[in-house]
């Protein structure tokens, strides 16, 4: 008998949500966001642009978000006064150095009042006069779309020349996209090639944010597990702003049947998955956990490419992905920024340990990839199952429509 069709409810974009909160800001009359992330970090970005609109106290707590630290580091120093960034003990050991001596380098007085290149910051904020700001963006993009949005508020505009090979391109193509549609002019020229960012006031009556392909990998992830369970995801776009998108040709590689409709995705595992698999990771590094684990889970042989920057999130997610799988009995090995993962027997039910909780490494992406094999085995623990959060507050609750 077939089975009915899951549905599974997916939070919208946090990466959206957050470049939509930052043109709002910088917007005269408002923007009307429909369908909002409610993630952690969604919900402190706002409240911290609030607090910066409102003139009240100049001390910001970005908590343990890295994205909101960076567009508010930019903000903050073409925003005149005296502020203080910090977060979480987890987020200040995070790499900010690239943005901080870029924005050091037009004018900006930024004093690292613990370890130099890391938060907290002292930022005496000023209107800089137009001119080339250089960033690496190699270790993270979310230098190069900080700046891009802070250069409209600048009088007289600012230019962005990037350096180095961008790690999560799509996520730059995304904020350029975003300004675009909030009609934030801007063009790219020169040699070497720099983005001209005109002073401009975002303008935008509403708009709505899809759902996030980041968090649906979870559940590509979770299907591949599970064979002849026919899943919906609703809310996906076929011409998505989202590079994580690429998740539709990984998993249809890997053998899950992928199909792709105007607003939706329906997922079902329907034939024997790939034997081997390889893929290069550099422009989608947050698809990493998923395709390890499931790769790890069914057996498969796979080389996964382009991961050295994943040492720099939330965990040092080589090391966190590593050492969680050797507990379930897969070694793997990692080197030169490429991930090799044995061929082996199956995941199952009964041969999948599950007496020692995974450690999240306070990484709700650890957290949601190891918590998707609660599919194979409900016993399965995570130590500190709340991270999720931070992205995805509801994602246990999801999992627990395919524990079978």
């Amino acid at each position: 008998m077939e089975l009915e069709t899951i549905q599974i409810t997916l939070p919208s974009s946090k990466s959206l949500s957050n470049r939509w909160l930052v043109l709002d800001y910088m917007s005269r009359t408002g923007i009307k966001i429909k369908n909002i992330s409610s993630s952690n970090d969604t919900q402190q970005l706002g409240r911290l642009l609030h607090q910066l609109k409102g003139g009240r106290r100049h001390n910001f707590d970005c908590r343990d978000a890295a994205s909101v630290a960076r567009f508010m580091m930019a903000l903050l120093a073409v925003t005149p006064g005296n502020h203080t960034l910090t977060g979480s003990e987890q987020l200040c050991r995070r790499p900010m150095g690239q943005l901080i001596d870029a924005l050091r380098k037009v004018g900006c007085t930024i004093e690292c009042t613990g370890e130099e290149g890391c938060l907290p910051v002292k930022i005496e904020g000023f209107v800089p006069a137009a001119q080339r700001i250089v960033i690496d963006c190699s270790v993270s993009s979310q230098y190069a779309s900080a700046l891009l949005m802070a250069s409209a508020t600048m009088p007289q505009g600012g230019m962005v020349e990037l350096v180095g090979a961008p790690v999560s391109e799509p996520y730059i193509d995304m904020t350029l996209k975003v300004m675009e549609q909030a009609k934030v002019q801007w063009c790219l020229k020169g040699n070497p090639p720099t983005y001209h960012v005109e002073h401009s006031i975002p303008q935008c009556d509403v708009v709505s944010i899809e759902k996030d392909w980041s968090s649906a990998s979870y559940f590509f992830e979770a299907v591949s597990l599970l064979p002849d369970v026919p899943v919906r995801l609703p809310g996906l776009a076929r011409e998505s702003l989202q590079g994580d998108q690429a998740a539709r040709e990984i998993f249809t590689q890997l053998g899950l049947s992928v199909n792709q409709l105007e607003q939706s995705v329906e997922l079902k595992r329907e034939k024997p998955m790939a034997t081997s698999f390889e893929w290069d990771f550099t422009a989608t590094p947050d698809l990493v956990p998923a395709v390890a684990v499931t790769c790890a889970a069914l057996g498969i042989e796979a080389k996964l490419t382009g991961v050295s920057t994943l040492q720099y999130k939330e965990s040092n997610r080589l090391e966190s992905i590593s050492s969680e799988l050797k507990k379930l009995g897969r070694e793997i090995m990692v080197e030169d920024g490429v991930m090799m993962i044995p061929a082996g027997e199956p995941f199952t039910k009964e041969n999948m340990p599950t007496g020692e909780p995974i450690d999240a490494h306070g990484d709700h992406r650890i957290a949601m990839a190891f918590g998707a094999l609660k599919v194979i085995n409900p016993a399965l623990t995570v130590d500190t199952p709340d991270v999720v959060a931070k992205s995805f507050p509801d994602f246990w609750k999801m999992v627990d429509r395919l524990i079978l």
